[in-house]
């Protein structure tokens, strides 16, 4: 569980927060509230009712991140990558909203090297 992730979705992307209380039919005030608090306060410091919306809101967006999965821009079908996302690159993707896994990140930079190739020839 990356902590500073969520300081980072509190500070910049708190609609983040917001898509998934609605996403789990939750109060979006009571997850953000929860979320602000745990960031700075720790998840044992949460009550039982707190721990249910963190743990149905908040961890699947600081804990086990999976890649959301590189598609080439002549691909029509995207591909879905079962990569987890590293805990120390999630503020990262936050910050850069969205961030690929090792190796669909090595894709991308490889499309990108090839299109510069061929538009300077």
């Amino acid at each position: 569980m990356n902590l500073d992730a969520l300081k980072e979705i509190n500070t910049n992307n708190p609609e983040i927060l917001e898509q998934s209380a609605r996403d789990n039919n939750a109060n979006e005030s009571t997850v953000t509230g929860i979320a602000l608090f745990a960031a700075n306060n720790g998840y044992d410091s949460l009550t039982p009712p707190q721990k249910y919306h963190f743990d149905n809101c908040i961890r699947p967006l600081i804990e086990d991140v999976q890649c959301s999965g590189y598609n080439h821009e002549c691909e029509e079908v995207p591909r879905e990558c079962p990569a987890t996302l590293d805990d120390q690159d999630l503020v990262e993707y936050y910050q850069n909203d969205g961030k690929y896994c090792e190796s669909c990140e090595g894709q991308a930079s490889s499309d990108a090297h090839s299109k510069e190739s061929f538009m300077r020839d």
